[in-house]
């Protein structure tokens, strides 16, 4: 059964942005595919550092609006919407 994302707000962010994975796209790019798999399992116990779009999805994730009925449509309010 799918997920209903009706009135939701959905947010793709890639992994890259997420996090900081800079240097080991470095070593895919330069050094392949083996390398780059080989790192990887090195470094699976190492965290990730944050990358550029972290902080954003941490923002994301504290927003809390309240939702108000509208009176003509019953519908929530979003404050964003005129």
């Amino acid at each position: 059964m799918a997920y209903n994302l009706k009135d939701k707000l959905v947010v793709a962010v890639s992994s890259r942005a997420l996090f900081n994975l800079e240097k080991e796209n470095e070593i895919f790019q330069t050094k392949g595919l083996d390398a780059y798999y080989k790192y990887q399992l090195e470094n699976e116990n190492t965290p990730l550092e944050k990358g550029v779009g972290y902080r954003i999805v941490e923002n994301l994730l504290q927003i809390k609006l309240p939702l108000q009925p509208r009176a003509k449509t019953g519908r929530g309010y979003n404050p964003f919407q005129k």
